[in-house]
């Protein structure tokens, strides 16, 4: 690929419409003129511009930047040679955002160009990424040094197979995102979420089986409490006949009234219900009473639930607030006063140097620029660093958020849970009361039907033991001295014990019917067990997951590295060869680690990195090392390299190796060369190293 020519409002480009030469094209442009802006637009034609890019304490983005200077609509067009035929490329700036409508189409027919599209351009043309095209074809003299992973990828991919699909850093940022998504090692993630499963079900398990192991011990305390108030009602009544034994000759009034006592016995008897009945339907009612009382308290903090909700969710809002005004303070510009106080005193005593006649010896030329050079390190130094860098926020405000709802949803569906399981203790009361009375309609209606019949067996009992005072009041009455006081006094202690019995034995029972209402409201245990297997097999599913990734991560590290060891000794040659002619063989020897970093040696074979060398040998290491990746990176693709003044710190025989040595790469490919050197002009028109077979 070639490019033709480009124009456009791009920074201060200003609509000027440049041309490019096949082979070398040197430019010789002046500081300020913009050739870094040249490169960014070639750059922003090719891939376009990132407009997610925001402005930060260090740099500012393209968007900002690159604003054109006139004004006008950020726009460009560019005309570049591809596969034997002109394709002019358009970019413009509409409502979709800056320079994001795009036109690509032949310039000897004009039909549109369907194979190249925003996205694919710089890919298709150029057939390298972005990254890789800044770290090999586009050489920047004041950032040489450029390290790029995707490059060392790239280079990697193609000596294995011959292409570039294959993306170790990819892969690997895939792996770290699916092993963040199976635990982030903040508490999120699938793994926490199941354990947090995994621990609620087990505590439910365990809620059931205390309850279960408590219910097994309250049956049997209620059987043997039930028995013993059998045994002493019957132990009752024997002493009571033979207390009645005695009082068989009573007068007739006595007799009477025992009649009469008995007669109202009878009738109470006669109202009454099935025993058994009754003590089902008894049980029925406390187990709906008990899940009256867990839905009351489930149902007396959801007033509160929203309420509670919104003020944890203003609390996430203050700390946002908080740390976004915390942030907006530290980002805000600290200038440093005094040295631009400094630099505006500095400029006006440079200017007014320039226009008086003060004799300031040898140095009287050099005065106004020594102190417009003073002005300008002032001026630097009164804003470097006015924008400090922000680190990131130390909380996920979205997802405390989101942690919020979902405990408030666990509470609403706990309260929803008590409501069924009320509903169902409702019709079991009213199915059980039904035996009894069919006309039962509501649970209010068995209710006081069952505490009725409940009164009146207390009644009856209230009747059969007043039957037995009176009988035993009306003896004392009549034969006061006959009557058997060691005996009277066995029938009452009898009596209270036989009544102690029973409403043991019937508290007891309620107890259990509360248990068993507890038991429902937390749900069937083999459902429990169920969902805890299963959320135990999705945990080891999600093990296996976790393990599978770190080795996946461990084995695509190491073959990343044995590849990386392919490729080197291919750049080293192309890089010891440039080395040897740009220092005319003072440095013949260039070695490179597993992240492309070079070192070089002279004759001695000392091994010397960046560090110790000098700028101008450092600099002519790192432009044979960019040379010879581009060179491997691109292969038999003619892909343009395009230099940004890489002669900055180098010396005129420096210069004229390095601009020699391109003279050979243009016989191949397209060299496009940024200087604000005159004698980058001058070696263009020189005559051609021979350097093509080095």
């Amino acid at each position: 690929m070639k490019i033709l020519s480009i124009q456009g409002h791009f920074g201060n480009i200003n609509g000027q419409k440049i041309d490019f030469s096949d082979k070398l094209c040197c430019r010789v442009l002046p500081n300020g003129w913009g050739k870094t802006t040249l490169c960014a637009f070639i750059r922003v034609m090719l891939y376009g511009l990132n407009t997610s890019k925001r402005d930060t304490a260090n740099s500012l983005s393209d968007k900002t930047k690159y604003y054109p200077q006139d004004g006008k609509p950020m726009s460009g067009r560019m005309t570049v040679e591809f596969a034997g035929r002109a394709i002019t490329i358009i970019r413009g700036s509409s409502r979709n955002g800056l320079m994001q409508d795009f036109e690509a189409f032949y310039e000897d027919t004009g039909e549109p160009c369907t194979q190249i599209t925003s996205r694919n351009c710089g890919e298709v043309l150029l057939g390298m990424s972005e990254d890789a095209f800044l770290s090999s074809a586009m050489v920047d003299g004041m950032d040489m040094t450029r390290s790029s992973s995707e490059l060392n990828e790239l280079l990697i991919s193609l000596a294995q197979t011959g292409d570039s699909s294959t993306r170790c850093s990819s892969a690997l940022k895939t792996l770290t995102r699916w092993r963040l998504d199976l635990n982030s090692g903040n508490g999120h993630g699938e793994q926490p979420r199941l354990e947090k499963d995994y621990k609620t079900a087990q505590e439910h398990l365990d809620d059931i089986a205390a309850l279960e192991a408590q219910m097994v011990r309250q049956r049997e305390k209620a059987a043997m409490l039930t028995e013993k108030a059998e045994k002493m009602h019957s132990e009752y009544e024997k002493v009571y006949r033979n207390y009645a034994g005695k009082m068989a000759e009573e007068e007739s009034s006595l007799v009477v009234l025992k009649k009469d006592v008995e007669k109202r016995i009878r009738q109470l008897k006669s109202g009454l219900p099935d025993e058994i009945l009754l003590r089902e339907a008894e049980d029925a009612l406390y187990g709906y009473e008990g899940a009256v009382e867990l839905e009351r308290e489930k149902r007396k903090n959801m007033p509160y639930v929203d309420s509670k909700f919104e003020d944890a969710v203003r609390e996430v809002d203050k700390r946002r607030t908080k740390e976004e005004v915390k942030r907006n303070y530290i980002v805000r510009p600290r200038i440093r006063w005094s040295a631009l106080i400094l630099a505006l005193v500095l400029a006006l005593v440079a200017a007014g140097s320039s226009f008086s006649n003060i004799n300031w010896g040898k140095l009287t030329p050099y005065v106004p620029y020594i102190l417009s050079g003073m002005a300008f390190i002032a001026l630097l130094t009164s804003f470097v660093g006015s924008v400090p860098r922000l680190d990131d926020p130390d909380e996920d405000y979205d997802e405390s958020k989101q942690q919020l709802n979902m405990e408030r949803k666990k509470t609403v569906g706990a309260q929803h849970m008590a409501t069924s399981v009320l509903q169902e203790q409702y019709d079991v009361v009213v199915r059980a009361a039904s035996k009894i009375w069919p006309n039962v309609k509501t649970v209010e209606q068995a209710s006081e039907w069952i505490r009725g019949a409940r009164h009146d067996l207390q009644l009856l009992r209230q009747e059969q033991s007043k039957l037995q005072d009176i009988l035993v009041e009306m003896k004392k009455m009549e034969n006061s001295r006959s009557i058997d006081v060691d005996a009277q006094k066995l029938v009452d202690d009898t009596r209270s014990k036989a009544v102690e019995a029973r409403h043991a034995a019937e508290y007891a029972h309620q107890e259990l019917s509360r248990m068993q209402g507890r038991v429902q409201t937390l749900g069937n245990a083999l459902e429990w067990k169920n969902t805890r297997d299963s959320i135990k097999v999705a945990m080891d599913t999600a093990e296996q997951k976790m393990n599978a990734l770190k080795l996946a991560e461990q084995v695509i590290e190491e073959q990343n590295a044995v590849l990386s060891a392919r490729i080197s000794p291919k750049i080293t040659e192309l890089a010891e060869q440039y080395m040897a002619y740009l220092t005319s063989d003072s440095y013949k020897e260039v070695k490179l680690d597993s992240s492309l970093r070079a070192r070089c040696a002279g004759d001695d074979g000392t091994l010397l990195d960046a560090l110790r060398l000098s700028s101008g040998t450092r600099d002519q290491l790192y432009f044979a090392l960019r040379l010879a990746v581009c060179q491997v990176l691109t292969g038999n693709e003619s892909v343009p390299i395009i230099l940004d003044d890489p002669f900055v710190t180098w010396d005129n025989k420096r210069s004229e190796k390095g601009l020699r040595l391109l003279q050979s790469f243009a016989n191949e490919r397209q060299v496009i060369l940024l200087t604000n050197r005159p004698a980058g002009r001058l070696a263009v028109n020189a005559p051609k190293a021979s350097v093509k077979n080095l």
